[in-house]
């Protein structure tokens, strides 16, 4: 083959191909053999990630007023773009699992010792870059959760001393979330850590292919170097890296296919109702965060993490005899099933720990009015709440003096039902008024009756407090009805234990007839006023 004779003079390529994959390893036998292929799959995947990564960002727009419409767009209308964006979202979470799974059998085979430190603090350092990228790429959507879990996030980090504040700004691009913090989460997430991560693993396989594959412990052995000796690494090993990287993308594509990649409303920071909740793999900071109230956040959130990746980092130093065995190494083997086994407890009660508030389902109607509201920049002349400007009338105040019949010929033409108003005609679609008025009647408060204030009285004043009148053992429900609509409350005065276990408030479910309960939680979503 003349060109091949003719690639190989100017690129050296049978060197790369002796190098690479005509060296030897340690005769690997199954089913051991298939742990080795752990380290191959995350590769993979992360090839795979940058792929979907780039097909993403062909029609991703990263501001805030176009984030979330595009990814809508994305999933919606571009060609394979739920499967393409499925693929990226479940590969983040793959990705995840390989390398941690990696790290393990790495540890308890006792991989890390001489001369391999440094293949394995590079390790380390990947799976923090790893995890950085899914903290990153969970801004990028702009919807309630990604919002919301940014903001803990961004929180945990302001949580350290001294330069707590400053990796706040850095983070966001100011005190708040906004413009500044979708695009340095972009520019970290497509251009920095790709990059980083990608001279990482560079430096990782050159280490890899320099010290050569560790070879399987024995018990009360010492392992020696293996290199240059062994089977060939292709085509046993190949194969079996092949095979397994096969598996994973046919379990990631059943994923992305069978499980749409959810898409919650556009982001609302005013929205003090939502459940923050962080992706799983952050779960376990997440809950230990609950253990160390008020100012021991640093310790959770800083301290305690700093330390677990010290040590990891400086494993291979601590534990420098030759054994490799787990069971020669009991004390060490027996650290890591408590840390792993402590990471996962923590991670489950997460999981499983209650709502800050109950989910309520909420009409599709008044979501899409609340959201043509923010898009049209009417906070800018109106008021919610005692939230927005003055230049209009307050919303939340207007609604019950309106019929829908007037609010709808009012969003259509306002001139033309209040000559000299100063409110544009937008144009607006049939579709789109009908829920602005939906949104706008959302705020009327629903009629309740004289009995109502006396049923608080008589079974929730003892423990909460409207007014001066009331006890203050519960919260002060005076201006409940800013942060709470009916439905909210009445599933709560329903049964409080379905959103809070450890509520002391009793379920009033069998204590209260229905018309009772919605009375009371009438009067209860009225209370917005000081």
């Amino acid at each position: 083959m003349k060109l091949l004779a003719w690639l190989n003079e100017r690129t050296g390529l049978d060197q790369v191909w002796r190098v690479l994959f005509a060296r030897q390893i340690p005769n690997l036998k199954s089913p051991v053999a298939w742990f080795y292929t752990l380290g191959s799959a995350g590769l993979f995947v992360f090839v795979l990630q940058v792929l979907t990564g780039v097909l993403l960002a062909a029609n991703y727009v990263p501001s805030p007023d176009h984030a979330y419409d595009s990814v809508k767009f994305i999933n919606e209308q571009v060609w394979f773009g739920g499967l393409i964006r499925g693929l990226h979202h479940w590969g983040a979470s793959a990705m995840v699992v390989l390398v941690v799974l990696h790290m393990l059998r790495v540890y308890f085979m006792g991989a890390y010792k001489c001369p391999r430190e440094l293949t394995w603090i590079m390790g380390v350092l990947l799976l923090l870059f790893v995890l950085a990228f899914g903290f990153t790429g969970y801004l990028l959507p702009w919807d309630q959760k990604a919002y919301w879990a940014t903001a803990v996030g961004t929180n945990i980090a302001g949580q350290s001393p001294v330069v707590g504040p400053l990796l706040i700004k850095l983070l966001r691009g100011g005190q708040e979330m906004g413009a500044a913090t979708l695009s340095r989460f972009y520019a970290l997430h497509v251009l920095v850590l790709p990059m980083i991560v990608g001279l990482l693993l560079v430096g990782h396989l050159f280490l890899v292919v320099w010290h050569g594959i560790s070879e399987p412990p024995k018990r009360h052995e010492v392992a020696k170097g293996a290199k240059g000796k062994g089977q060939p690494f292709f085509p046993d090993s190949v194969f079996k890296d092949v095979v397994v990287a096969f598996l994973v993308f046919c379990v990631l594509l059943f994923l992305a296919y069978r499980i749409r990649v959810p898409l919650e409303e556009v982001a609302d920071p005013t929205d003090s109702t939502y459940n923050p909740r962080p992706e799983w793999y952050f779960l376990f900071l997440f809950q230990a965060l609950k253990f160390f109230p008020g100012r021991l956040e640093a310790v959770a959130a800083v301290l305690l993490p700093c330390l677990a990746i010290l040590m990891l980092l400086l494993v291979p130093f601590l534990d420098r005899k030759p054994e490799r065995h787990p069971l020669d190494r009991p004390a060490w083997t027996a650290l890591a099933l408590m840390v792993i086994s402590g990471i996962a407890w923590l991670a489950w009660v997460g999981a499983r720990g209650p709502l800050v508030n109950p989910v309520v389902k909420q009409d599709p109607l008044v979501l899409a009015g609340q959201r043509l509201y923010r898009e049209l920049k009417c906070a800018y002349c109106h008021r919610i709440h005692g939230q927005g400007g003055t230049v209009g009338p307050e919303l939340d105040k207007a609604a019950g003096t309106k019929t829908e019949r007037w609010l709808w010929d009012h969003f259509r033409d306002p001139q033309a039902v209040n000559p000299g108003s100063v409110m544009p005609k937008f144009g607006l679609l049939d579709d789109e008024t009908r829920a602005l008025v939906a949104y706008v009647i959302s705020f009327a408060p629903e009629p309740f009756t004289e009995e109502a204030p006396r049923l608080f009285a008589d079974r929730c004043a003892a423990c909460h407090r409207i007014g001066k009148e009331g006890a203050e053992v519960g919260p002060d429900l005076s201006l409940i009805g800013r942060t709470r609509d009916k439905s909210f409350i009445k599933t709560y005065i329903e049964n409080p234990s379905l959103t809070n276990p450890t509520s002391a408030m009793p379920s009033y479910k069998s204590q209260l007839t229905d018309t009772q309960i919605e009375d009371l939680a009438r009067y209860l979503a009225s209370l917005v006023r000081e």
